[in-house]
């Protein structure tokens, strides 16, 4: 299984010197991010303190890979069709290809933020109310997200008025909103789970540890 798994590793690290060959020093460090994330796995990191960093970087590096690939997997679908199609698919296109400009730069803001920002001081105490934090906005999210899908049931609805100007640009952007709402709403879900995991797997080794202050604090 060792070796399976060095293996692996070897072939995934040539895949990504090959990709990177012909990038930008800038785009190459981000798509050496999106390509080698998912070799992390979560389930080998020891069940320690000291390794709550770790876990916690791996899942924010796996929530902002899965949301890179969604936007280019969005461009990569959506342009030919935005050129060939009219009514309300183009207008659905459109709007599916904005939202994967806007998430896209969301990704390389938070990516600058949290891995050259964030992480560049501060000890893993310090980091518990980070990860605090981000579950909080995780929260935040998982309520737009619900909001954007029922904007999106609102804009269907307003393209089946009868004799509503523009009912095709209704009916587009209805259902794109409601296609990126349901996505970021599993997505969200998904890693606010994970952090809750990553937060109680840590908790009694978190507890011994300031049991352990407060008893020096005493002597």
């Amino acid at each position: 299984m060792a070796e399976s798994r060095k293996l692996t590793s070897l072939f995934s690290t040539e895949a990504i010197v090959l990709t990177t060959k012909f990038l930008s020093d800038e785009n190459r460090q981000l798509a050496v991010f999106l390509q080698s994330t998912w070799d992390r796995p979560l389930d080998e990191i020891v069940d320690e303190l000291r390794d709550f960093d770790e876990r916690f970087t791996i899942i924010l590096r796996k929530h902002l890979a899965m949301l890179g690939w969604w936007c280019l997997l969005n461009l990569l679908a959506c342009l030919p069709i935005f050129w060939l199609s009219d009514g309300p698919l183009w207008y659905f296109q459109l709007m599916n290809i904005t939202w994967a400009f806007i998430n896209f730069s969301v990704v390389l803001w938070v990516f600058d933020h949290i891995f050259y920002v964030k992480f560049a001081e501060g000890n893993t105490f310090q980091r518990f109310e980070v990860q605090r934090h981000v579950e909080k906005m995780l929260l935040l999210n998982i309520g737009l997200d619900t909001a954007y899908i029922f904007a999106g049931l609102y804009l269907n609805t307003l393209g089946k008025i009868p004799d509503i100007a523009y009912p095709e640009l209704w009916t587009g952007f209805g259902w794109s909103v409601i296609l990126q709402g349901a996505f970021l709403f599993c997505h969200d879900n998904i890693f606010h789970w994970l952090h809750r995991k990553n937060i109680k797997k840590c908790r009694p080794f978190l507890e011994d540890a300031m049991e352990s202050q407060l008893a020096r604090r005493r002597i």
